[in-house]
């Protein structure tokens, strides 16, 4: 018997932000990468070889408030604090999805030289097949590819009538930044005039 299935536009969701932001962390992974022929049976892999269990707090090379060094490691509880400073609360019906407990940082240059060696902003705008939403996946894949561990991903906002996605990142300066992978502009969001829909790091 098909799954029902109930196709919510944006523009339906609540209009409110939510008063609180929730973070959901993938705080159970797999101790081993996916090998060929496994593909199709990941709770197999789980149950004989176990699963890593991800502890969520604070580190004690991670004292809050103290903005970190590039190369220093982050935890999943400064990221999302530095989320909910600098982004706001998230629109009724939103998230933010931490894959992992801890992050390696890069400094702003370095981040600058993968997105100004990367070529998706030369990518044609095409309406519904790569729009938006496809230059920000394809400029965070690249971004991850070449620094492994930067709390580098996808962030989709909502504003007056529109609705954008683009790319974030935590700066050693201990703030969230915005890139538009259109153009590789970094810019800083603007909380008063748009909130977060999801944020995927």
């Amino acid at each position: 018997m098909p799954r029902k299935t109930e196709i919510i536009k944006m523009s339906d969701l609540p209009k409110k932000k939510e008063e609180k932001l929730r973070v959901i962390v993938m705080d159970r992974k797999l101790k081993r990468k996916i090998r060929r022929g496994e593909e199709e049976d990941i709770a197999a892999i789980a149950q004989n070889e176990g699963v890593r269990e991800l502890d969520i707090g604070d580190t004690p090379e991670d004292p809050e408030g103290i903005p970190a060094a590039p190369g220093a490691i982050i935890s999943g509880a400064t990221l999302a604090s530095a989320i909910a400073s600098d982004f706001g609360p998230t629109c009724g019906g939103g998230a933010v999805y931490l894959s992992d407990t801890k992050y390696k940082l890069y400094s702003d240059a370095d981040i600058n030289t993968v997105l100004t060696s990367d070529l998706t902003d030369l990518e044609v705008w095409i309406s519904q097949y790569f729009d938006c939403d496809d230059f920000a996946q394809v400029v965070a894949g690249v971004v991850n590819s070449k620094l492994k561990g930067v709390p580098f991903g996808i962030l989709w906002f909502k504003g007056q009538r529109i609705y954008h996605a683009v790319n974030c990142y935590y700066s050693p300066e201990g703030k969230m930044r915005v890139v538009e992978p259109q153009t590789d502009h970094v810019f800083t969001f603007d909380k008063t005039k748009y909130c977060p829909m999801l944020i995927v790091i």
